[in-house]
């Protein structure tokens, strides 16, 4: 009798974490990634030909960026000017530009700006937006099969930026940019048992809707020198 209550335990112990396993599916997100809008003057085209390390200064909009109070986001903007600076461009220092600017009460000459800024062109960076929902109930399975979830929907956080460029020369508005990042464009992997889904939409249920943290630290700060980069490629292009 003892021998037969051992087997029967050994036999739910062994069955246990089989159940468990078979209760697991993985799953592989895909998005599509988004298209940038961008648009450059040939002036500005132009004068890049000509001109093949051009002075720049990065000027930031207030707030270009939502963030709770105290978030400091210097990183991002060093991220960008360090990029400026490896793409053979003349980086000019932000704060000082934007004294010369304050001393001349808000009414810019920009012949007078050129000349006391030593500057050609402002790369005004106006947004960044780090908490773009993506949202689908499409995913893949383990065999790579595009599947349609009934009750669940996945969402993973994107991004954007936008810069405005500005000849200071001629005072022309050349060049407004969008770029995007999209999450999982190469796939991203979850693995989630079905009692923890449905304890989610139970939770999501109760719950009030939440603000979003957005996209991680190191990968925004990755997306803005990418972003850069593609910036400094459209201007020249």
């Amino acid at each position: 009798m003892r021998n037969l209550l051992f087997h029967k335990k050994w036999i739910i112990t062994l069955m246990v974490p089989i159940l468990f396993f078979s209760c697991i599916s993985t799953k592989s997100l895909r998005f599509t990634q988004k298209t940038d809008d961008v648009l450059s003057t040939e002036s500005l085209k132009d004068f890049l030909e000509e001109n093949k390390n051009p002075k720049v200064v990065l000027r930031v909009t207030e707030p270009s960026m939502d963030v709770t109070e105290g978030e400091n986001i210097d990183y991002l903007y060093n991220a960008i000017e360090n990029q400026l600076l490896a793409s053979g461009f003349i980086v000019r220092d932000r704060q000082l530009f934007n004294q010369i600017i304050q001393n001349n009460d808000n009414n810019i000459d920009y012949q007078k700006l050129k000349v006391r800024s030593d500057t050609d062109l402002i790369i005004e960076l106006t947004k960044i937006d780090s908490r773009i929902i993506y949202e689908t109930n499409k995913y893949y399975d383990k065999n790579n099969k595009v599947k349609v979830s009934k009750d669940f929907t996945y969402q993973q956080y994107g991004a954007s930026v936008e810069f405005k460029v500005v000849m200071i020369n001629s005072n022309e508005f050349s060049g407004i940019y969008k770029f995007n990042y999209t999450p999982c464009v190469d796939g991203c992997i979850i693995s989630k048992s079905i009692v923890q889904l449905h304890h989610e939409r139970r939770k999501k249920e109760r719950e009030k809707a939440k603000a979003y943290e957005g996209v991680e630290k190191d990968e925004l700060e990755e997306f803005m020198k990418d972003a850069t980069q593609r910036l400094v490629h459209e201007m020249r292009s």
